[in-house]
Formats: C-alpha cells, structure tokens, sequence
C-alpha cells in the first residue's frame, strides 16, 4: 500500500509537505484527548508516528518538516501552558532532545526505505516493459498448494485480462492446445522428477479462438528433503518466428515446384525450338527470346515473393522488347487485376509469342501499324469468374491464316488451353490479328 502511495504523492512536494502538516496535527489532537489517560509526562509519543508517516509518504523533507511542527506544537500545547515563559525545565529539553534524535533517525530510515522502493519500481517497471516489449512474461507455481502467480507481461503474452489468469495447474492446462496438452504437462511432469532445466514449444488457445506459439524455459526448485516447492519459468510469444518458419517452408516447396517446372518449360522450349528453327542462328535467336520472355515473369514473381503479379506488369514486361506500351502505337488498358504464378508464367509466353508475331508479321511489323490490348473481368450466370483479353492488330500487312500451325501457335494454345483451362478465339481478319483469351479466375 505504501508504494502504491508514494506514486501519488511525489517526494517532497507541496501536497507531500501538506500531508506531512496534516499527519502532525491529527496526531497532536490525539495527544490532547489522551491527556486524561496518559498525563502530559510524554508530549511526544503520538508525534512519532506521525513524523515516520509523513517521512515515509513525502521523504525527507516532509519528515524534518514534521519533526518541526511536532515540536512547536508539543511546547505551546503542553510546555507553554505548563511553565509560561519560563525557560525549560533539564526533563524537558532532555525530552526535546531525545524526541529530535530520535525522530531525526526515524526520518532518515524512513527516507532511504522509500529511495530503496522508488528504485525497486523504477527497475520492476523497467523489466515489465521489457518484457512485455520482447513478448515475454514470468510465472511462478507453488506446487505444494497448486498456485500459479502470473506477472503482468504474462497476461499480456497469451492475452488474458487480469481476472482471466490461471489459479492452478488445472486452469492453465484449459489455455493449451487439445493437441499439445499431454505433450505439455509431460514435459513438466519429467522436469519435477528430474530437476532439469526444460524448454519446450507448445499453441495457447486464446478464449476468442485466436492460437499463439509459446516457447517456454522453466525450472524446479527443491527443499533440503528434495521435495519439489516451485517451478519458475519464463514465456515467450513465438507467433510471429512460427509464422515466419511457415512462410519460409511454404517458399522453398513452392520454390522447388517452380523450378521443377521452369527446367520442364525450358526443356521442352528448347526442344521445340530446335525443330522450329530453320538455321542454328534462327534457334539460337528464338531460344533465347522465349528464354527471356520467361525470365521477365519470373522477375516480376520474385518481387512479390511468389505470391502473385499484376496482368498490366507482366505485358509491360514481354511489350518491353517492342518498344513498350505507348499511346501511340502500343495501347493497354483495363482493370486491376493479380495474376497468380501460373497464370502469369502462361500468359506472359502467350503475350511474347503474340508480340513476336506481331513484329515479324503483324501490325507491330509496319511504320503505321498499330496494337490495342484490354481486359476485364466478366461474372457468368453461375457465378463464376472469367477474365477476358483482347488483342488486336491493325495498320500492318494483310494477315491471312497459315497453312499450318507453328511451334509459337502450339505454345499460345498450350498456355491459354491446357495449362489456365481457358479457351481462345483468334480471327485472322484482313485489317489485322484478333484475338480473345478467355482464363477463368478463382473466387477473389
């Protein structure tokens, strides 16, 4: 109680030195009522209490300040009327004096009490926000009476309110996953047989249903008989690291994948640009422009950790090579929309292989040639989302439909139609290229 007084009235203050005047005065009426029990042989039993009292709320100055006026009070209620104006008596200044010597060190004990309970609160306060900032809170069970003790950054660790903390083993088990609770209360079953130092990993369940990792290290302490008395240990919120190691394993798996696919595409790439190709130079040139056109996406994809990548990035990206989207001559618009990693791999090779026509043959081929590229998200009667891209080619050479379809055809179709499950239309109209992707999206 008296700690919890001292942060409310700050050392040597005027509320500190007002109290200090109040302490004096109440114990001087009490003093005076008590005249007809005790006599006025002792004027200053009652001024000792009230002088530590205001010593240990105000400090050192409070307390000399009651020392003082506990003296001007005791001579005019009792020495004053006692002797008049007459000097005092030996009893008396020997009683002035011992009362002064001994206050006086009451007051200073007092004070270094209250400089040692300020600096215990200043370094308590200074661990409990430590603590709390790293996370971490300290228990403490007294296993011969089943009490668990939480500190304040304990609660904070698997946020629980004050009223909410455990009491007993029992209670704190009910905070411990269902799947991890045996694993728990094994652990500090061994650690009590023991006595070694544990460390151990288990999920809170909060009361709204929210899960947190804890890390826990703890240890045993035993009387002379080797009876266990308390464990003490300390709780850190691991949350964030698990999520963290989650990510991270999630990445290289995702990442293995990726690559495994990526030499795949590369392999057959290579495979069947080699028989598309007339002339080593023509492979060696083709190879290494669908190479490139793949390795743009995958830039793209890196930077959003794998994660997904915007539709208007990865054209900007395979459009780089023929000058990039320009108002132009190169127009690209539509709404927002995020690809996924496959998604994006697919249609950045659709997007190369049609730019790389359009400048061999197409309106990219051609002075006044032009390009137009939108998009948009279509909702079908089902509900279902589509996501539809249309190409258009205008101002180059007159297009006619091939007679065959090459290896570039054949990659388009396998992108759109056998790896998104979409479907294309391509209309090979006199004024230029037409072409409509349709790819179905996930619900958003």
């Amino acid at each position: 109680m008296l700690t919890r007084y001292t942060k409310l009235v700050p050392a040597n203050s005027p509320l500190a030195m007002a109290t200090a005047a109040g302490c004096v005065a109440v114990a001087a009426l009490v003093r005076v009522a008590l005249t007809a029990v005790i006599g006025p042989t002792t004027p200053f039993i009652t001024m000792f209490p009230a002088v530590l009292l205001a010593a240990v709320i105000g400090g050192l100055g409070p307390g000399l300040l009651a020392i003082a006026l506990s003296i001007a009070a005791t001579w005019y209620l009792f020495f004053l009327p006692k002797g008049g104006l007459d000097p005092f008596s030996a009893a008396d200044v020997t009683s002035i004096a011992f009362f002064t010597l001994g206050a006086l060190l009451m007051v200073l004990a007092a004070t270094s009490m209250r400089r040692a309970v300020e600096r215990l609160e200043e370094a308590q306060e200074k661990l409990l926000a430590a603590l709390d900032a790293s996370g971490t809170g300290t228990w403490r069970w007294d296993i011969q009476q089943d009490a668990v003790e939480w500190d304040p950054a304990m609660v904070n660790v698997f946020g629980l309110g004050v009223r909410k903390m455990p009491r007993n083993v029992e209670e704190f088990a009910d905070l411990i996953h269902p799947d991890d609770r045996n694993y728990a209360l094994s652990v500090i079953g061994d650690a009590i047989k023991t006595g070694k130092t544990i460390e151990y990993e288990f999920r809170a369940l909060l009361p709204g249903g929210e899960e947190r990792w804890i890390y826990d290290r703890s240890r045993v302490t035993y009387d002379a008989e080797r009876n266990p008395l308390y464990m003490i240990g300390a709780c850190l919120d691991i949350t964030s690291r698990k999520k963290a190691e989650e990510r991270q394993s999630l990445l290289i798996n995702e990442l293995n994948h990726r690559v495994k696919n990526t030499l795949a595409t590369v392999q057959s790439l290579a495979i069947q640009t080699m028989r598309s190709s007339p002339h080593p130079e023509a492979l060696q040139s083709n190879f290494m422009a669908r190479l490139m056109a793949l390795s743009a996406t995958h830039d793209l994809l890196t930077q959003s950790y794998w994660e997904s990548t915007s539709l208007r990035d990865v054209l900007e990206a395979e459009l780089r090579p023929h000058g990039g989207i320009d108002p132009q001559r190169i127009k690209a618009g539509g709404e927002a929309v995020r690809l996924k990693p496959q998604q994006a791999l697919s249609l950045g090779m659709a997007f190369h292989e049609l730019a790389t026509n359009a400048s061999k043959y197409g309106a990219l081929s051609a002075p006044l040639g032009r390009l137009s590229i939108d998009w948009n998200v279509d909702t079908l009667g089902d509900g279902s989302r589509q996501l539809l891209i249309r190409w258009r080619e205008q101002g180059g050479p007159p297009v006619t439909k091939p007679e065959r379809r090459g290896f570039g055809t054949r990659l388009i179709d396998r992108s759109i139609v056998h790896e998104l499950g979409g479907g294309i239309e391509t209309n090979y109209a006199s004024t230029g290229l037409e072409c409509l992707m349709k790819i179905p999206l996930a619900e958003p």
